[in-house]
């Protein structure tokens, strides 16, 4: 199942539409419901903490919160095989909630890690 969501240009909307949209702004409509696709949700994240310490080279996890945080990586973090840096007050998508702090800590990671330069 896939989840499909298609964005409507609010000029085009008729306006029975508008005035209903001044009610409740979405711009978004679902087209799959979502609990139909809950089978696989499992499958989706099912070993990615292994995955991820498996991966060769310098680590960085970015985290909304570190309420989810897995055995395993918890264990992997204190001792020292990835960098972890917790934004708090961000959502699901910290690179949409917070661009400059999400660029800021990636290109402070890669300049410490030797794998960029810093540019006066």
């Amino acid at each position: 199942c896939v989840c499909v969501c298609v964005y409507v240009n609010p000029s085009r909307l008729s306006s029975h539409h508008q005035s209903a949209r001044q009610q409740r702004p979405p711009r978004y409509i679902w087209k799959v419901d979502l609990e139909h696709s809950e089978v696989h949700w499992r499958g989706w994240f099912e070993g990615i903490s292994k995955q991820f310490l498996l991966a060769p080279g310098a680590k960085l996890l970015l985290l909304a919160g570190i309420d989810r945080l897995d055995k395993e990586l918890t264990i992997a973090q204190m001792q020292g095989k990835f960098q972890l840096h917790v934004f708090s007050g961000a959502g699901h998508s910290i690179h949409e909630d917070a661009p400059e702090k999400v660029a800021d800590t990636v290109c402070t990671f890669l300049v410490r890690m030797r794998l960029a330069e810093h540019l006066p």
